[in-house]
């Protein structure tokens, strides 16, 4: 909405991400005036001025204190990592150490920004987690900018996946960590089943500071993060499912729906299985067979290999189709992400028991101070005050921005798409201009590498399969005549400078208009776009951008209403270009339209489970530290705790203590596993009239009424039966059995559509009718 409104209006009316940081030019001015006495002073002297400051951050901001860190901390920056802070950058400093989310576009230097707001936070005595979007930019950052925090007298420290427990304990007791949002997230979830001190690693929640605050804080915020134990379940059998599904004939068997969401089997394809089969698949004692089935037929119909996942070391790996990276911990759920191990031929791995699970959002709002940069925080202005209340604005380039953004082009097929695109990188390639082109996932971008080397073109690709080598690919990106293609830009966090990485070529670069940058298809969200778009023109570099796009993309076929797909096929050539992007402008509407009404209506549903289990941690830190099992107990067995106390003495409270938190973890394992079951099935309460996320919220509530009666009431029941020599004993001795083993993933997105994505797609529908009022 800001977006047609004037700047100066938007601030006035107060409309999100119209937050003025002009408040901040005052300090960094005053920041200047400091630069020469500091520049004089040798390292240990400037590090006591560092230590000399003493200043409040999360709020408003002490003006002269704030100025006077502000000019240490480029000086200190200046001398240990030879960058010197832009005023722009200070600008964006004072609002994230005031709370806030910056917008600043691609090459605008956000990792010093992030560094010098970290630093401030951890001299004026707090804590703060750096959150980045995967381990490698993690660990870059940290040792980048190591040098600088330690001149500061800060200690920092980053945290990977692969991490031991023990480096873990270590670098969250540091002032800065590095760290992706997962990490943090696996480590509650770890320690929220720890028995003692030692075992906990304890990250502390004061201060956030987000990069890539918009994928982090919208697009993932509702990804459940998960901690799964060992269970006695087996892993389904699809081997007999899968080879009846690869029988099936399209359109004689089976039918996909418009939106190409949903595959359904046909009365004939029903008839053919039931055939083969020689049951009734709608028998009770066969649904689960015919589950089976469907899962199959979805998993060979709709989810697709090296698009959607990839097959490596004879694993399936999902790709994270919006960063066009291996999304690593990350599985479907159980029975889908099985079915597609049988399509490949690949072992079935075996289904868990999920023990506790938490939401990015959720742990994000656990943070004292909340903030975030990206180059596309005001296009998610709404978001970010409707779920954390986090006033967000923009700090304008250091230099203007002098790219040229072509119109689209959007053409009818994708043979004349990529035709399209061809033509166009062999034009500019034949100058020496840089190209780097955008490609919507990992097939698109082999063949069209395939497609350049039949020309004699050859192209540099970066994908899910190889984004290890990424640093070194985007460095490259802007030598003379080089052409990069690569899947979604967003986070990758290299810049990309003309004439190469040290500029040794930049002024032949710049003389033939500096880096193109070719998208091949719009994403979902114009953010997506944009920071693509935006690898051009860095810091007042020359550059140019365009868009190919074609109207049988993806986005277009599965969010337009029929009427539209039909006029796309009558009309065909005849489609004015105006007319044409219009069609894919309101494509990529409705597609963001659904993802917001998504995140809102996940969002309702998890406000009870997290009420739920903010309320159990409680109970559980108590228990695990504190007489309350002993007090709960005392009343419901006093005779026979009083008889083996007289026999044990103390050690029968630690028993009673780590038997309590055995039956505590176990009732919520099982309330979890409830409480998904409810969700998958509530969408129906809507055929009767009902609201599905209040009834939902109704059920929740009612499953959760005495909860702790029921744990304390087990575990009365437990003890009762021990005898002295029983005390003292560890849980496995007594036939108490934990999960012998824990792993972390996160459950992401089901292609196929669960009962709660099928309501998203209705969702989907009323947005085109009601608010766009186009179908």
């Amino acid at each position: 909405m800001s977006r047609a409104v004037p700047k100066w209006l938007s601030r006035v009316l107060g409309l999100p991400g119209s937050v003025s940081f002009r408040r901040f030019d005052a300090i960094v001015d005053a920041a200047r005036a400091h630069a020469d006495e500091l520049r004089g002073l040798i390292d240990p002297a400037l590090r006591a001025e560092a230590d000399s400051l003493s200043f409040e951050t999360g709020g408003s901001l002490d003006a002269d204190v704030t100025a006077r860190f502000l000019a240490v901390a480029r000086e200190a920056a200046a001398r240990t990592v030879e960058l010197t802070a832009f005023d722009e950058q200070l600008v964006a400093c004072c609002a994230l150490l005031s709370g806030q989310a910056v917008e600043m576009d691609t090459g605008e230097g956000k990792t010093l920004v992030g560094a010098l707001a970290a630093a401030g936070h951890a001299l004026a005595g707090r804590r703060v987690h750096v959150i980045s979007v995967n381990d490698y930019l993690a660990e870059r950052d940290a040792d980048w900018m190591g040098p600088f925090f330690a001149l500061l007298g800060v200690r920092v420290a980053w945290v990977g996946q692969h991490t031991s427990h023990e480096d873990r304990q270590r670098a969250y007791r540091c002032d800065v960590v590095y760290t992706p949002v997962s990490e943090v997230g696996f480590d509650v979830l770890r320690d929220r089943f720890a028995v003692t001190d030692d075992e906990r690693v304890a990250p502390v929640f004061d201060v956030a500071i987000v990069d890539e605050a918009d994928a982090v804080m919208i697009d993932e915020a509702m990804v459940p993060l998960v901690l799964a134990g060992t269970s006695d379940h087996r892993a389904g059998d699809f081997t007999e499912a899968t080879l009846l599904v690869e029988e099936l004939e399209d359109e004689q068997d089976f039918t996909i729906d418009a939106d190409h969401a949903t595959v359904t089997l046909t009365d004939a394809g029903l008839d053919r299985l039931e055939a083969k089969l020689g049951v009734n698949l709608y028998a009770g004692e066969h649904i689960a067979t015919l589950t089976r089935i469907n899962l199959a037929l979805h998993a060979r119909v709709l989810v697709r290999r090296d698009v959607d996942y990839l097959v490596t070391d004879g694993r399936i790996k999902l790709i994270n189709t919006g960063r066009g990276r291996v999304a690593h911990m990350q599985r479907w759920p159980d029975g889908l992400h099985a079915a597609i191990e049988a399509k490949e031929h690949l072992s079935v791995s075996a289904p868990g028991v999920i023990l506790d699970t938490i939401t990015i959002q959720d742990l994000l709002l656990a943070y004292r101070t909340l903030s975030g940069m990206s180059g596309t925080v005001t296009a998610v202005a709404e978001d970010l005050i409707e779920f954390y209340k986090l006033p967000s604005g923009r700090v304008e380039r250091h230099r203007p921005n002098i790219r040229a953004d072509e119109p689209d082009r959007v053409l009818l097929t994708t043979a004349d798409r990529l035709a399209a695109i061809v033509d166009e990188i062999r034009t500019r390639h034949a100058t020496g201009q840089p190209v780097l082109v955008g490609t919507q996932n990992v097939a698109e971008s082999e063949s069209l590498a395939a497609m350049l080397a039949g020309d004699g073109i050859e192209a540099r690709v970066l994908n899910a399969k190889n984004d290890a080598e990424e640093a070194t690919i985007i460095a490259q990106a802007g030598e003379y005549a080089a052409v990069t293609i690569s899947t979604q830009m967003s986070g990758r966090g290299t810049d990309i400078r003309l004439g190469g990485a040290d500029e040794h070529d930049r002024d032949r670069v710049v003389a033939v208009g500096g880096l193109t940058v070719i998208a091949t298809g719009r994403y979902p969200s114009r953010r997506l776009d944009a920071q693509l778009r935006g690898r051009a023109g860095r810091q007042g570099d020359p550059g140019t951008s365009l868009a190919v796009v074609s109207l049988d993309d993806e986005l277009v076929q599965t969010n337009v209403p029929q009427h539209v797909l039909t006029t796309i096929e009558r009309a065909g050539q005849s489609l004015t270009m105006e007319r044409r992007r219009q069609i894919v402008n309101t494509a990529q509407q409705i597609a963001e339209g659904i993802r917001l009404d998504r995140h809102r209506n996940t969002w309702a549903y998890n406000r009870a489970i997290a009420a739920q289990r903010a309320t159990v941690l409680a109970h559980r830190r108590e228990a695990a530290s504190g007489d309350v099992a002993m007090r709960m107990l005392r009343s419901l067995i006093p005779d026979h705790l009083a008889a083996l106390e007289r026999a044990r003495g103390s050690a029968v409270a630690d028993t009673v203590r780590t038997v309590a938190l055995y039956y505590l973890d176990d009732h919520w394992t099982e309330h979890l596993a409830l409480l998904q079951e409810i969700r998958d099935g509530i969408h129906l309460r809507s055929l009767a009239g009902q609201r599905p996320a209040d009834e939902f919220h109704r059920i929740a509530l009612r499953e959760f009424h005495g909860f702790l009666d029921a744990v304390y009431q087990d575990a009365a029941a437990f003890i009762d039966g021990l005898r002295p020599e029983d005390v003292g004993q560890n849980l496995e001795a007594l036939g108490l059995r934990r999960p012998s083993a824990t792993w972390t993933y996160m459950v992401t997105d089901d292609p196929l559509g669960s009962p709660g994505d099928r309501l998203a797609k209705e969702l989907g529908k009323r947005w085109r009718s009601k608010v766009l009022r186009i179908e």
